[in-house]
């Protein structure tokens, strides 16, 4: 089934490169130098979002809002336009080149506030674009903290190169109740093109079992797996694939990463 998929998709992913062109930036929380101040968090929607008619953005600005939070915030689309599954199974090399924009725009927006605090939030596949662009910045760039709710990105895929950019914690909230990665993802891949592996957004993240020194301590230090607990569901997450980005879920555990208050 899952070459059937990829099949019916082909023809469509042949457009990506035009559609590729048209990825842009929408405001969550303004753009200002007084908010820039305070800080910065870009948005990485999940497969199938990211648009003016359908994207998930609304709970997570609303979340950080609730939380007080005082910095900027936008969104950055990076999906080729074409629906969920066309963004899930586009390539490693198509995602690689929205992330490298991503950093770009991360790199500018922020250079004339050193001391601002800089976070990404990654949904989804998306997920797998925030890593990418980690691993897109210039070697001394780096952001303070990394939040990857539902990642539709291998467990096994090797983070060493992505946590030399992260300053603090790169936070994984998982659910074993979510669906979508437990049944679809299987069948499409991961967001990074595996075939045969499971999402990190199920279990976490798996130190790769050849690791030197160096990723033996980059994971120890900076990977934070969050765990969906039943105590969640006072914030309306029952582990499914969306929970993670309403309104309190958002508020009460993923805002308080990004502003210290963990």
């Amino acid at each position: 089934m899952a070459r059937l998929l990829r099949i019916a998709v082909l023809a469509g992913l042949s457009l990506a490169a035009f559609v590729a062109g048209c990825a842009q930036t929408r405001n969550m929380l303004p753009i200002t130098p007084q908010r820039l101040a305070h800080g910065y968090v870009c948005y990485l929607d999940g497969a199938g979002g990211g648009g003016a008619m359908l994207n998930w953005s609304g709970g997570v600005k609303d979340g950080l809002v609730a939380a007080g939070y005082r910095g900027a915030a936008e969104m950055y689309n990076w999906e080729t336009g074409l629906g969920d599954l066309a963004d899930q199974v586009a390539d490693v090399a198509y995602k690689q080149r929205q992330a490298a924009l991503v950093a770009t725009r991360l790199e500018n927006i922020v250079q004339p506030y050193p001391a601002a605090p800089v976070s990404l939030i990654g949904l989804s596949a998306g997920a797998a674009v925030a890593v990418f662009t980690l691993e897109a910045l210039p070697a001394d760039r780096s952001v303070d903290n990394v939040v990857l709710l539902g990642a539709s990105i291998g467990a096994n895929y090797d983070l060493t190169k992505a946590l030399r950019h992260v300053r603090h914690k790169l936070y994984v909230i998982t659910s074993e109740q979510d669906v979508v990665l437990s049944f679809l993802v299987p069948m499409t891949g991961t967001a990074d093109r595996q075939a045969d592996e499971a999402a990190a957004g199920l279990k976490g993240f798996i130190i790769p079992p050849d690791a030197d020194e160096e990723t033996a301590q980059l994971y120890r230090q900076k990977v934070v797996t969050i765990r969906w607990t039943k105590s969640f569901e006072r914030d309306h997450n029952f582990g499914r694939h969306l929970d993670n980005v309403n309104l309190e879920f958002v508020r009460d555990h993923v805002a308080p990463l990004l502003l210290g208050r963990n």
